[in-house]
């Protein structure tokens, strides 16, 4: 019997809890809201699988012809060197000896190129850069015959090392008489390749114009799988293909894709084992997702439940956090019987314990709002003295630099990155035409070193027009602009998702009298913070100081700069030598003047036009300049093919070195801007002080004489200034 009643209570409460409101609401509520979670759930996978397929195979076909615009850009490159030598007077005089050296020269010139080969019609090699190229060119004729349909040929590798381009040579007659053979670089071709890689079973083929693969990344790598796609290749069809076969472990899916205009083809392949994985992957996550909302939606079911079956419980519940010490508790039962009661005594005694602690809490906040406003002083007071701090760093730093427009340019973008506590930045500068900003500076923040350093390797044809992306926004408003978030900002591009990419931004203007002239770039906090008021208004104080150095910097050396040649002009010389004169008479020192013009100059404008003679005035004083000490020596333009030095603490005869050293370097130039490499050279006269004379203009004539004896002995030589010269010239 007691076994029997203790079943059937058993029963009593297993069916109670089933009639129970709390079950129902929480049966009511999972079959509202898992039934259409359920089927959305199941439209979802469909779909989304279906979609993530697609962007897959969207991806490998993207990544086809990224390698194929790469490879043709490669080649473009060495196509342009190919055609060089075809046009070469050598190539077209059919002289050997001479194409010879000149293949020699661009095999050693560019890194891209291992060898460069000469045959003749039958494939028999006549000449080439260097002896271990092949010694005959396999399918001579099919090559020639192929070159008459385009103008490079790409040739299977089993030739050389590496792939092979093929070029017509033709004499003056439009005779063809042999073949260009250049060798490529198979490493730089393979790299190429090799950045477009994704997935760890993806390989790469090159195939040329007949259907025969030249080269495989990784290499070496058999073209079992490449024959299954043999009939897209020979129809020289595009996309993406897969197949699958009794001797293949594992289906394979191909992108292919034309080299467009030279003929060859880049093929993908990649297991479709490893594009599903995703899928299956994306699958799983969205079962567990499923999974896990479900449990969401039982938990919410019961917590629903539980506060409609129970009121009771929130009594009690109120009571222990009571107990506990929240003194804002209230109870809100609606029932009028003794629970009811009991809840409104409850409630009454809760208010006038709130009432007392809402009082000491008063108080406490009140004192605590006085610490956090002295705290916030604090922080703006330091934040002022960190602002003038770094002004006045700036200020100091550029009256050091003086106007040196490089050094001040670096000091400038240093400061910004420091002001902004940013990791990288960079300068753009308008262009003379006042039509596009040109990257002038590109600096980061080296955390090992504890400063900024310069980065070199940036892209300086980087141009951008007025109007045109952030900075040119910024430019063309004289605004400054604000990106905290550059992924959903309408002007901004991302060019790097790596270490280099943007996450915060701030481009600052530099302008002077309301004329923006460039802009200044910072980019990414070091704390990963956006950028805020503070940071911006220090930036732009900053800037509007480095803004006028920098016009003030401009202006004077348009004043002092020859606009042709780029060196100063004779009357910032002078200045310069009558300081030097006082420095050298007080301390005790020597310098010279070093005085030449170019040989035979007037015949060589009557001949050429004067417009090459300006260009070759603007050479010359390039080679002048980078034959003299950075920041000590001066050169300028005296006047016409004149040009004139000072070299601080240097003797006539250490100023004749330099002189040799420079009539040489001139002599031995080839000068630009004619159909064929022109030559010049120089005379050079030399005066020191206070050997020659004590006096500016002396000094100047002697040397001037010394340049005319060279003139006497047949010019192309320097000298010394000696009494033996006769007559001082009177300039």
């Amino acid at each position: 019997m007691p076994d029997q009643n203790g079943g059937k209570t058993l029963i009593n409460r297993v069916h109670a809890y089933i009639n129970s409101i709390k079950t129902k609401l929480v049966v009511s509520f999972l079959i509202i809201t898992l039934t259409p979670l359920i089927y959305i759930s199941y439209v979802m996978l469909q779909n989304a699988s279906n979609g993530l397929l697609n962007v897959i195979v969207s991806n490998s076909l993207a990544h086809a012809r990224k390698t194929a615009i790469d490879l043709k850009r490669f080649v473009n490159h060495q196509q342009e060197i190919a055609q060089l030598l075809v046009n070469s007077d050598p190539a077209l005089d059919r002289d050997l000896e001479k194409l010879a050296i000149l293949a020699q020269e661009h095999d050693r010139r560019y890194f891209a190129i291992e060898k460069i080969g000469v045959y003749d019609v039958t494939g028999k090699r006549l000449c080439a850069s260097v002896d271990s190229i092949f010694s005959e060119l396999p399918h001579a004729e099919r090559v020639l015959a192929e070159t008459k349909m385009r103008e490079c040929v790409l040739l299977d590798s089993e030739a050389g090392s590496g792939p092979v381009l093929a070029m017509a040579l033709n004499d003056r007659g439009s005779n063809t008489y042999g073949l260009l053979v250049i060798e490529l670089n198979r490493f730089l071709v393979t790299s190429i390749i090799s950045e477009n890689l994704v997935g760890n079973s993806t390989r790469a083929f090159l195939i040329d114009a007949g259907g025969a693969p030249v080269m495989s990344v990784p290499e070496a790598f058999a073209t079992d799988d490449l024959q299954l796609f043999g009939e897209q290749i020979r129809s020289f069809a595009g996309g993406v293909f897969s197949a699958s076969s009794k001797s293949m472990t594992k289906p394979v899916l191909a992108s292919i894709l034309p080299v467009v205009g030279l003929g060859w083809r880049v093929v993908l392949l990649q297991d479709q084992q490893e594009v599903y994985a995703l899928v299956e992957a994306f699958q799983r996550n969205l079962y567990w997702i499923l999974l896990f909302t479900i449990l969401v939606a039982v938990t919410i079911a019961l917590m629903i439940s539980q506060n409609i079956a129970l009121p009771i419980l929130q009594v009690t519940r109120g009571t222990n956090e009571l107990a506990a010490g929240r003194y804002d508790v209230r109870i809100s039962v609606n029932n009028t019987d003794e629970v009811g009661q009991l809840a409104n005594n409850f409630n009454f005694m809760a208010d006038s314990l709130a009432d007392k602690m809402r009082e000491l809490k008063a108080a406490y906040e009140e004192l605590k709002l006085r610490a956090d406003t002295i705290e916030q002083k604090n922080i703006e007071l330091d934040r002022k003295v960190f602002e003038v701090g770094v002004l006045y760093k700036i200020g100091r730093t550029m009256v050091e630099v003086g106007l040196d427009l490089e050094k001040l340019l670096d000091v400038i973008i240093d400061k910004a990155i420091e002001a902004a506590c940013a990791t990288r930045g960079s300068l753009m500068l308008i262009d003379e035409n006042q039509e596009v900003l040109e990257l002038q500076r590109v600096r980061i923040w080296d955390a090992e070193a504890g400063q900024t350093v310069a980065v070199h390797n940036f892209a300086r044809n980087i141009n951008i027009r007025v109007g045109e992306g952030v900075a040119g926004k910024v430019l063309q408003s004289g605004e400054m602009a604000i990106i905290n978030d550059p992924d959903s900002h309408q002007d901004f591009k991302q060019y790097d998702n790596g270490k280099n990419r943007v996450n915060q931004l701030v481009c600052v203007p530099l302008k002077v009298k309301n004329v923006t002239f460039g802009v200044i770039n910072i980019v990414n906090r070091k704390d990963g913070q956006g950028f805020n008021r503070a940071d911006t208004d220090l930036l732009q104080t900053m800037a509007n100081q480095a803004a006028l150095v920098l016009d003030n910097t401009k202006l004077f050396k348009l004043a002092i700069t020859d606009g042709l040649t780029g060196l100063n002009l004779v009357r910032h010389f002078r200045n310069r030598l009558n300081e030097e004169i006082k420095r050298a008479r007080r301390y005790g020192k020597i310098f010279s003047i070093l005085f030449f013009d170019i040989d035979h100059f007037k015949k060589f404008n009557d001949t050429y036009g004067h417009q090459i003679g300006d260009e070759v005035l603007k050479q010359v004083a390039t080679i002048f300049r980078g034959n003299l000490r950075e920041d000590i020596d001066m050169a300028a333009r005296y006047g016409g093919e004149e040009m004139i030095a000072l070299l601080p603490e240097t003797d006539a005869r250490g100023g004749l070195v330099v002189a040799e050293r420079l009539r040489q370097a001139i002599e031995a130039h080839e000068f630009t801007g004619h159909t064929s490499p022109l030559k010049v050279t120089i005379s050079i006269g030399l005066a020191e002080y206070p050997l020659h004379s004590g006096e500016a203009l002396e000094l100047i004539r002697k040397a001037d004489t010394a340049l005319y004896e060279c003139k006497k002995k047949g010019r192309n030589q320097s000298s010394i200034y000696s009494e033996q010269m006769g007559v001082v010239s009177e300039k």
